[in-house]
């Protein structure tokens, strides 16, 4: 019978003598195998048939379930990432093995002491399948002659995409730009398939000796290339971190990701905004998912999730391609549509959730609709997608091949546009809390519904320029 991946959540043997940021850097510097490795708590689940999964290392938990005693106490010590200097290390509370079970120990696992059975499920990235649209049509026209639409809806075969000036109006960069604020000295992480360090700026992120992708040497094409575009629409000045999942997009590479990032805030606080244009498209029988990250709040993705927000990096999540007009090809039918689209990490209260319009404001309706099942208010906002940011004429990224469309798509493009402006916010305004910048955000929203939410929607469309005015306001 083939084994299953799971995640054990397991307890320090000795919780007072371990240090897991050390632990976790130098096994990610070590080129043995995770096999290899003398992994910490694995004698806990001894003649059970477990065995390590050789890509991944162990990942520490600095925060328990919320339901337990102290859930929030090393919370407190993260805050203090928020500094660019270094921060002393302290022990986990708990420990990540991503592992392969024998289905049929599955049972056994799950009654042994100081273990907890986590899924670890396939991740998907948020693009949308594609028809083709008539590129540069609209380069002529004033963007806001375009945003007309009260609500309107957007799909295939796709309104014409927009340029990169023409986003740019629509947010109205002009204003924070001409003070001197561009994205400068704030650090984006994107957490995704790879960046292209070659055309976009990429000055770090995740790297594993042997490991097959490296920061910054994924292909233009990549997925993570058109977000570093659409970070750079309105903070053009920011640096990027690449954090790839160095091809297992699984639940398990985004935790060691977030892992990563939580290091390198550690270090000298940077990044300082997480990019998360990814998650999952159905939604499986509860009765039939025990464990699973779309039922289960305290899984370990989510609260390392709320342990890097906790730490001071403000984390961006696309709300997903499964809205109910017009879904991805990629969707199964249990996650389509209000309720059931927006789930896992990407609906937690902690992250800002990010729905998908075109340059008429108009709701793409592949754009996935809340409630979401963790935060009901979700998505928080809408941002601008089908822009020439990498790909279309002339761009970076060349024009796809048919059926995909000749340019940047999905809510996941939309998301590093809305993280673009988060960046070009703090690069004004550095002391900003992520709870301070979800609240310019908000402030700053073109409201097109009328509604104070509204499950496409959110609470309207980011614009930098109102949110921008807001602060200056506060100061």
């Amino acid at each position: 019978m083939a084994k299953i991946k799971l995640l054990l959540e397991v307890e320090p043997l000795h919780p007072d003598k371990r240090e897991g940021f050390t632990a976790f850097r130098e096994a990610v510097a070590s080129e043995t195998s995770a096999l290899g490795q003398a992994l910490p708590g694995f004698d806990r689940v001894a003649g059970l048939g477990v065995e390590p999964d050789e890509d991944f290392v162990p990942v520490p938990m600095f925060s328990a379930p919320l339901a337990g005693e102290g859930a929030h106490e090393p919370l407190r010590a993260l805050l203090e990432f928020a500094v660019p200097e270094t921060n002393p290390d302290f022990a986990p509370t708990s420990e990540i093995l991503p592992v392969e079970v024998d289905p049929t120990k599955l049972g056994e696992l799950r009654e042994r002491e100081g273990v907890r059975v986590w899924a670890r499920s396939p991740l998907v990235l948020d693009e949308d399948e594609r028809s083709p649209g008539e590129p540069g049509a609209d380069v002529e026209a004033s963007a806001f002659d375009l945003a007309r639409s009260r609500t309107g809806l957007d799909c295939r075969p796709f309104r014409p995409g927009a340029t990169i000036d023409t986003i740019r109006a629509l947010l109205g960069v002009a204003r924070p730009w001409q003070d001197g604020f561009r994205g400068q000295n704030i650090v984006v992480g994107i957490i995704d398939e790879g960046v292209n360090g070659q055309v976009y700026p990429v000055s770090g992120g995740f790297t594993r000796p042997g490991a097959s992708l490296q920061p910054g040497a994924a292909p233009i094409t990549s997925h993570g290339s058109m977000c570093a575009a659409d970070i750079l629409v309105a903070a053009p000045a920011t640096r990027l971190y690449d954090y790839p999942f160095l091809g297992r997009p699984d639940s398990g590479g985004a935790l060691t990701m977030f892992q990563a990032v939580l290091e390198h805030r550690r270090l000298d606080g940077t990044p300082h905004v997480t990019n998360n244009s990814y998650g999952f498209t159905g939604v499986p029988r509860r009765e039939l998912a025990q464990g699973h990250e779309i039922w289960e709040l305290d899984h370990p993705l989510h609260r390392k999730v709320r342990e890097v927000v906790a730490s001071g990096a403000a984390a961006f999540f696309a709300a997903g391609n499964c809205g109910i007009q017009c879904p991805s090809g990629a969707c199964d039918r249990s996650g389509i549509g209000p309720g059931r689209s927006i789930h896992a990490s990407n609906s937690l209260s902690e992250v800002l959730t990010v729905a998908a319009v075109n340059s008429r404001q108009e709701r793409v309706g592949y754009s996935s609709q809340g409630p979401g099942m963790f935060e009901e208010k979700k998505p928080d906002f809408a941002a601008y997608t089908h822009l020439f940011g990498n790909f279309g004429p002339g761009r970076p990224g060349g024009v796809p091949a048919p059926p995909l469309s000749p340019f940047d798509n999905g809510t996941s493009a939309a998301t590093p546009v809305a993280a673009g402006v988060g960046a070009l916010l703090l690069s004004a305004f550095p002391e900003l809390t992520p709870g301070e910048l979800r609240e310019a955000l908000l402030a700053g929203l073109v409201n097109p519904t009328g509604k104070a939410w509204d499950p496409g929607y959110g609470r309207g469309i980011v614009n930098a320029a109102a949110s921008y005015s807001f602060l200056l306001r506060k100061t």
